[in-house]
């Protein structure tokens, strides 16, 4: 008898104490919102940051604590460390960031943990290459457009095949002589497409410029990226018409109007370079217009400065009978102007260069101007200069008649004044 109590208070002492060992362990309700995240594609190197929230519920039986870890990825991050302790029905927010470092898919978890539970959140994400896209033209120029008229220009642009998502392209144009034809401004291109924008220009003042802006999802390439835009009202029209009424008027020996009408082209063509060269005419026109004209006493000075310009900075522009008229008249000008040594070789260097391509010029608008006058001068030059030898020889081929010419100063001096009153 005392042997059966002795073994049923042993039985009931164990069951006591394994009952009283069930009852004290914890019971825990954690929740993560959200239960998992697709932080979808992101540039690699770039990164995207989501909040996620841990709870203890109040189902919990008592306040959690454990540990937060992300596995599986280091592409995944968060902003906190160390235990996390939660009371009943407490919660706490905590960053995930994701970057990716290479154009690949990432999956990781993120795992709340102690002894009693485990909670997991799956994160998954895609690194990829960043957007780039490129223009068929750095600017669109469409130069000469009548007034009236309208001109088309395209602006290709295209996604690069190795871009990582679509390029997502606003443009904005402000308002004036450039239109995006269609009206539509936002495109979204896929990796490896085109797209296609055609911009028009239709002139109501002399020049326009603009900037066609356009901003992007493109973390390499600057945003706004501004592709200029350019256009000219043509005036070739107008100045043709100038410089035809200028020869009109030199042609009759009216060398002021002669002067304004070439002046009037000018002004019109100094707007553009695209005028360069109607712009060189009506300047070798104004020099030649200056010369006959003789209203002030630096007539030649004038006349030989246009001369000079146009030779210098548009002779390969005019055409080469107005080249050659320049040549004439720098070194008819040269020579009236004299009183250096400068200014005669510069007579010299003209007339020679003249004669070596037309011995026998002319100037088509005033056909008393030719050869003969720019050969003269070039003897004067030299004579001048005290090359008496030239000189002479030079007169031998103005005068054959009466050559050979004497070199002598005095007598070669009276042959050039005989000559020149009758050429």
């Amino acid at each position: 008898m005392k042997m059966q109590f002795v073994k049923y208070f042993m039985t009931t002492s164990i069951l006591f104490i394994v009952g009283c060992d069930k009852e004290s362990d914890p019971s825990f309700e954690i929740t993560i919102d959200p239960i998992e995240y697709q932080y979808g594609k992101v540039e690699v190197n770039d990164l995207l940051v989501q909040r996620v929230r841990i709870k203890n519920t109040e189902n919990s039986s008592e306040s959690f604590v454990g540990e937060i870890v992300i596995m599986d990825s280091p592409a995944f991050t968060m902003d906190f460390s160390g235990a996390l302790t939660l009371a009943k029905n407490e919660s706490k927010e905590i960053t995930i960031t994701f970057k990716p470092t290479a154009a690949q898919q990432y999956s990781g978890k993120l795992v709340v943990k102690n002894e009693y539970i485990l909670k997991e959140m799956y994160l998954y994400g895609e690194g990829v290459a960043p957007v780039s896209f490129s223009f068929n033209n750095s600017k669109l120029q469409f130069g000469l457009v009548k007034d009236g008229e309208s001109k088309d220009l395209e602006l290709v642009i295209t996604n690069s095949q190795s871009s990582g998502s679509d390029a997502e392209i606003d443009l904005s144009l402000a308002a004036g002589d450039f239109s995006i034809l269609g009206g539509l401004t936002t495109y979204v291109i896929p990796p490896g497409n085109i797209e296609t924008v055609v911009v028009r220009y239709t002139p109501t003042v002399t020049i326009s410029t603009k900037n066609l802006q356009v901003s992007h999802n493109s973390t390499i390439m600057p945003s706004p990226t501004n592709i200029p835009l350019s256009g000219i009202m043509d005036e070739t029209n107008f100045i043709y018409t100038n410089i035809n009424n200028g020869w009109t008027q030199f042609e009759t020996g009216n060398y002021e109007d002669s002067r304004q009408f070439f002046q009037d082209a000018m002004n019109k063509g100094r707007t553009h370079a695209a005028y360069d060269s109607l712009y060189g005419e009506a300047m070798y026109g104004r020099g030649w217009a200056e010369l006959f004209n003789r209203s002030g006493s630096s007539y030649a000075q004038s006349a030989i400065l246009d001369f000079a310009r146009v030779i210098d900075n548009y002779g390969n522009k005019v055409s080469s009978d107005s080249h050659l008229d320049c040549l004439a008249g720098k070194a008819i000008s040269g020579l009236l102007i004299g009183g250096s040594t400068a200014i005669y070789n510069t007579v010299i260097s003209s007339a020679a260069s003249l004669l070596n391509q037309n011995s026998s010029y002319q100037f088509s608008h005033k056909t008393s101007v030719d050869h003969k006058d720019v050969r003269m001068a070039k003897i004067q030059a030299h004579y001048y200069l005290g090359e008496y030898t030239e000189a002479a020889s030079e007169m031998d081929v103005l005068d054959p008649t009466n050559a050979p010419h004497s070199s002598d100063p005095g007598t070669l001096l009276a042959a050039i004044q005989t000559l020149a009153g009758s050429l």
